[in-house]
């Protein structure tokens, strides 16, 4: 898989140690080192934050509000941001409340936060994902090159409306008005998604802007 680049490793955080993505980094010649991570699942030579994630833990962390709060911490402990979602959205859809306007309402979110979104089918191809970021961000520093310095900000509550704003407003149907008048009422996304679920002929709603829950 090519020579590795001296003082570049992969941290990986103790939780993701007995993982199959881990079994398969190490197949592919990854350098690994195992420590405690503040963000993420795993660290790239020093310089993208990693959080692997399985659909069903993709869907729970939606639901909980975990995802955004994850999402803003990861900015801010590095300069890059990756979150992987590993496997197949149909299977878990089954026996969620949840639909693919708030997966992809989520995914849109965070592209718009600057973090990237990739999909996976299965630890193989996560593994191959993490090794090949290791693998361009290595080269990076072993030319030499240095990237713009980010100055980490922490979001204000205006950025994190935005976000918010923008998670509602990708529900087909419902435009950025309408969103803003749904966040106004429920406050959280959280609370109008547990309260709206899809049908067949749209979006299905036990409680309107305005009317009391």
């Amino acid at each position: 898989m090519g020579r590795q680049v001296e003082g570049a490793v992969i941290v990986v955080d103790y939780r993701e140690r007995g993982s199959d993505a881990v079994t398969e980094l190490a197949k592919l010649g990854a350098p690994l080192r195992f420590d405690k991570l503040d963000a993420g699942d795993y660290l790239i030579a020093d310089e993208v934050v990693v959080e692997r994630k399985s659909c069903n833990d993709f869907i729970s962390s939606i639901v909980d509000k975990r995802l955004f709060e994850q999402a803003r911490y990861m900015l801010q402990t590095q300069r890059k941001a990756v979150i992987i979602v590993e496997g197949d959205f149909a299977e878990v859809l089954a026996f969620r409340k949840v639909g693919y306007p708030q997966i992809y309402g989520a995914v849109a979110a965070l592209v718009d936060m600057g973090i990237s979104v990739l999909r996976t089918g299965s630890a193989t191809e996560t593994a191959y994902a993490i090794f090949y970021l290791y693998k361009r961000y290595a080269e990076t520093t072993k030319r030499g090159y240095l990237q713009p310095v980010k100055i980490k900000v922490i979001k204000s509550n205006k950025s994190i409306e935005n976000v918010q704003l923008n998670m509602i407003a990708a529900i087909p149907g419902i435009s950025r008005e309408l969103a803003h008048r749904i966040l106004l009422h429920f406050k959280t996304p959280r609370r109008f998604l547990k309260l709206h679920r899809p049908s067949s002929g749209g979006w299905r709603a036990s409680a309107r802007p305005g009317s009391r829950e």
